[in-house]
């Protein structure tokens, strides 16, 4: 079974409800949905990949421990900043409930710490994640563009008011036009909106899903012709064929790249199993003494 840890940072976006300036959300985003790229490889989130981190998190009747910096994996103290209490299944990624602790809530008021670096585990070719071992708070993403876990842009309470009010009174002008374009009812609520975008989204996803898993598959198909090829040429021995799936899959073309300039470790193509070389076949002019052709020792044997 091809198990593997994985350090990834993401980002941790805030919850719809109950923001405060500068205050870390209790709902965070730990793993988007989809082929998922970063530094340590492609890995696949899909919803069987919550299925198996809720069974999981089920089965141990256990928080998950937020420490700081992989301090858990390493051979010294690992305070906790804060205990994933359960985990959720929304359209864009799996969440976690964290409760952070008194000392991590003000390192990331003070953007001290900014983003989360989830530990997880992958099985198989398809590297699907299956268990969420821990998470940290760092400031070293894997992840590029990473939206920070606070944001202290957030306009404090009673700034931009005339703003709010302006759209609150062009409010219900609106309703008209984007129940129309939602091809709804005129008579459409706020609420017959909110649904229909909903229902947008989550095709919108499944969609992803689909193109993700396709994108993966053609990635998987390409990296197995190439590691064929590979072996065919005697530039891979049989035992590093999963070492070279796992870099062709990894970065194509830094492989492609070493495969150029491999030695050939296995001679092909100078011996062939299982045939003996081909003797020298010397001709004799006896044939012509008897009467017989060169098509006839052909095909009865040399003399």
């Amino acid at each position: 079974m091809n198990i593997k840890y994985i350090f990834l940072s993401n980002s941790l976006p805030f919850e719809e409800s109950g923001y405060s300036a500068q205050t870390p959300y209790k709902l965070v985003k730990l793993l988007p949905l989809g082929l998922v790229h970063s530094t340590k490889g492609d890995f696949l989130v899909d919803n069987e990949s919550f299925q198996s981190i809720r069974c999981k998190f089920a089965e141990r009747q256990l928080q998950i421990p937020i420490d700081y910096e992989h301090q858990t994996l390493k051979d010294m103290q690992a305070p906790a900043a804060g205990w994933i209490k359960d985990i959720v299944l929304k359209s864009d990624g799996i969440y976690g409930a964290v409760d952070w602790t008194e000392r991590a809530m003000e390192y990331l008021k003070n953007r001290e710490y900014r983003y989360l670096s989830p530990v997880i585990l992958t099985q198989g070719k398809e590297r699907r994640v299956v268990a969420l071992h821990s998470a940290a708070l760092t400031n070293t993403p894997a992840i590029d563009a990473m939206v920070p876990i606070t944001c202290s842009d957030k306009p404090n309470e009673g700034e931009g008011s005339a703003d709010q009010e302006n759209v609150v009174d062009g409010g219900k002008d609106n309703l008209a036009a984007l129940a129309a374009l939602l091809q709804l009812d005129p008579s459409a609520t706020m609420e017959d909106i909110y649904q229909a975008v909903s229902t947008l989204l989550e095709r919108k996803e499944a969609l992803k899903l689909k193109a993700d898993a396709c994108q993966f598959e053609v990635a998987r198909m390409k990296a197995d012709s190439v590691v064929l090829e590979a072996l065919k040429d005697g530039k891979v021995l049989p035992f590093q064929r999963d070492w070279a799936f796992q870099s062709a899959m990894n970065d194509m073309d830094s492989f492609t790249l070493w495969l150029k300039t491999a030695p050939q470790v296995v001679p092909m193509g100078e011996v062939c199993p299982g045939k003996p070389p081909q003797a020298q076949r010397h001709h004799s002019r006896a044939h012509e003494l008897m009467g017989l052709s060169a098509e006839d020792i052909a095909k009865y044997g040399n003399v």
